[in-house]
C-alpha cells in the first residue's frame, strides 16, 4: 500500500506541472487569430442557434475535414461561451495526452520509464504551446496516444469492443487532419500480424475487424452524411491529392535530405536543439537498437515511424509541421523502449538521469515566462474601441501587420458586439478601419500615402487573392488609437 500511495503521488505530480504550463496566463499566451475566430464562430451558431456542424474546418488544399472537432470543443464552449474557456479545455485534452502516455508506457513496459517519459512530454515547450491554441491538428498527438494506448489493450484481449473504441479513435484522428488515414493503414498492418503468425484464426481476425469498421464508420457518420449531399466532393478531392502524390518522386539523396528534415521535426517534440545532423545520429542509434532487440514492439514503432516520414515523402505539396503531428508521440514510445531495455541499477539510473536533465532544459524553453502575444485581450479590447468609434455609422475594417490569413477572430468579437461591417470592397460605408494586430505598426504617414491598400481575406469575398481598396484618393485620416498597452493600433479614416 505504501508504494502504490507513492506511486500515485508521482503520477499527480506530473499532471500538475502539465496543467500549471498549460493553463498558467493562459489568456496572454494563447494565440487567437483567424483559424480561431472562425471555430468560435461556428461553435457560437452550433449552441446558441442549434446549427450542427455536419462538416469541419478546411484544409489548405481546399477540402472539409470532418466535424468531430466542434463537438469535441463543445465542453469548453458551454463553459464560459468564450474563447479563454475553449482555449482551457483544449489544455485540458493537453493534460489528458500527459496521463495517457504515462498510463500507455506503465502498461507496456514499467512505472519508472512511465514517470520520466510522461515528464518530457509534459515540458515539451512545443506541446505546451500547441495545447493552448484552439485548433484541431493540436489534437492528434493526444489521439495518437490514446491510438496506442487501445491499440495495445486491444491486441492485448482481442475483444471486439476494445477494437470499436480503437475504430472510434482511427475516426476521430481522420477528421482531425487527412494525413491520419496512416492509422488506417498501420491498424491494417496489426491485423494482418496474428495471420502471419498463426496466433489467431481467420475468423477471430475478421470478428474484431468488422468491430473496428463499425467504431470507424459511427463516429464518422456526420461527415459521410454531409458528403452524401455534396456528391463526395471533398473526399474525391483528398483521393485525388493522395492520388496525385503517389506519383511523386525525389532523387535518393534528395529524399535522404526530406526525410531528415521530416524527422528531426518530429524529433524536436522531444529533445531540444534539434537539427538534421542529431536526427541521423538519433535514429542511427536507434536502427542499431533493433538489430539487437528486435521485439514486435521496436518494429512497430519503427514502421510508424519511418512508414509515417515515408508517406509524407510522398506528398506534392508542402508539408507543415502539423502534418506531421501524427507521428509525434513515436519518439517518446521510442525513448521508453531504450529506457526500459537498460537493467535495473546503474545504467538505468544514468538514463534517468539523462532524461530528467532533457526534461529541465525543455522546461527552461518554455513559454510561460515570456510577454506573450496577448491576442485574445487585444483583439476583445480593439473590438469594443471600434464599437464606441464606428456608432451607428456604415463602416469597414482590415487587418495590416498581422500573423493571420483572415479577420475572422476580429469577426467573431464583432458578431458578439452586435456591430456588423460592411465589405471593404462593396464602398458606400462612410468610415474605414485599418486595424494593426501587432506592436510594430506603421506610422500615419506612411499609412496615408499608400494609394491601395490590401484587404486581409474571409470566406465571403475573397478566393485566392487579396483584394485592394483605394486609400489616399478616397479615404482622409481622422485619429488612431492604441489598443492594449500598444500591442496594436486602430487608425481612423473618413470618407473623402
Amino acid at each position: 500500500m505504501r508504494v502504490r500511495y507513492i506511486l500515485d503521488w508521482w503520477k499527480l505530480g506530473i499532471i500538475f506541472v502539465a496543467t500549471l504550463l498549460r493553463v498558467y496566463r493562459l489568456e496572454t499566451l494563447t494565440e487567437f487569430l483567424g483559424d480561431q475566430g472562425r471555430t468560435m464562430l461556428i461553435m457560437r451558431d452550433f449552441v446558441s442557434q442549434g446549427v450542427v456542424p455536419l462538416a469541419g474546418p478546411t484544409t489548405l488544399s481546399g477540402h472539409h475535414l470532418g466535424p468531430i472537432f466542434y463537438y469535441l470543443l463543445l465542453p469548453g464552449y458551454l463553459l464560459t461561451g468564450e474563447p479563454v474557456g475553449v482555449s482551457l479545455w483544449m489544455a485540458v485534452l493537453g493534460v489528458v495526452a500527459v496521463f495517457l502516455i504515462y498510463e500507455a508506457v506503465r502498461q507496456m513496459f514499467d512505472i519508472g520509464t512511465a514517470r520520466v517519459v510522461a515528464l518530457l512530454w509534459a515540458v515539451s515547450p512545443v506541446l505546451v504551446r500547441a495545447d493552448r491554441i484552439i485548433w484541431e491538428p493540436n489534437l492528434v498527438p493526444m489521439f495518437g496516444v490514446l491510438f496506442i494506448y487501445l491499440l495495445y489493450k486491444a491486441y492485448g484481449s482481442w475483444r471486439p469492443s476494445a477494437w470499436f473504441g480503437l475504430g472510434v479513435t482511427v475516426g476521430v484522428l481522420v477528421q482531425l487532419h487527412y494525413p491520419n488515414i496512416f492509422f488506417v493503414g498501420l491498424t491494417g498492418l496489426v491485423l494482418l500480424v496474428p495471420l502471419v503468425r498463426k496466433s489467431r484464426s481467420l475468423p477471430e481476425v475478421v470478428r474484431v475487424t468488422l468491430s473496428w469498421v463499425a467504431g470507424f464508420s459511427i463516429i464518422l457518420l456526420p461527415f459521410l452524411w454531409h458528403q452524401y449531399t455534396v456528391g463526395f466532393k471533398d473526399v474525391i478531392g483528398i483521393a485525388t491529392v493522395i492520388g496525385e502524390g503517389v506519383g511523386v518522386t525525389l532523387g535518393k539523396r534528395a529524399m535522404v535530405s526530406v526525410g531528415l528534415d521530416y524527422a528531426y521535426r518530429v524529433l524536436g517534440r522531444a529533445v531540444p536543439w534539434m537539427s538534421r545532423e542529431p536526427a541521423a545520429l538519433l535514429l542511427g542509434l536507434w536502427a542499431l537498437f533493433v538489430c539487437f532487440r528486435p521485439t514486435v514492439r521496436n518494429i512497430f514503432f519503427s514502421v510508424w515511424f519511418a512508414g509515417g516520414v515515408a508517406a509524407m515523402l510522398r506528398y506534392s505539396g508542402v508539408v507543415h509541421d502539423h502534418y506531421l503531428f501524427f507521428i509525434v508521440p513515436v519518439p517518446f514510445l521510442m525513448l521508453a523502449s531504450v529506457v526500459h531495455s537498460a537493467k535495473p541499477g546503474v545504467w538505468r539510473n544514468i538514463l534517468y538521469t539523462a532524461v530528467i536533465i532533457v526534461c529541465f532544459v525543455q522546461l527552461s524553453l518554455t513559454d510561460i515566462f515570456r510577454t506573450g502575444s496577448a491576442d485574445i485581450p487585444r483583439v476583445k479590447h480593439a473590438v469594443a474601441l471600434m464599437s464606441d468609434i464606428v456608432k451607428d455609422k456604415d463602416f469597414s475594417f482590415t487587418l495590416v501587420n498581422t500573423a493571420s490569413y483572415s479577420d475572422l477572430h476580429y469577426r467573431y468579437y464583432m458578431k458578439v458586439a452586435g456591430i456588423h461591417p460592411k465589405p471593404a470592397v462593396a464602398g458606400g460605408y462612410a468610415r474605414f478601419v485599418i486595424v494593426c494586430d501587432r506592436p510594430d505598426c506603421p506610422t500615419v504617414s506612411e499609412l496615408s500615402r499608400r494609394e491601395q491598400l490590401p484587404i486581409l481575406c474571409y470566406e465571403e469575398h475573397c478566393s485566392e487573392y487579396y483584394p485592394s481598396i483605394p486609400l489616399s484618393s478616397q479615404w482622409i485620416y481622422a485619429k488612431d488609437i492604441p489598443v492594449t498597452n500598444n500591442l496594436g493600433r486602430l487608425y481612423i479614416f473618413d470618407a473623402r
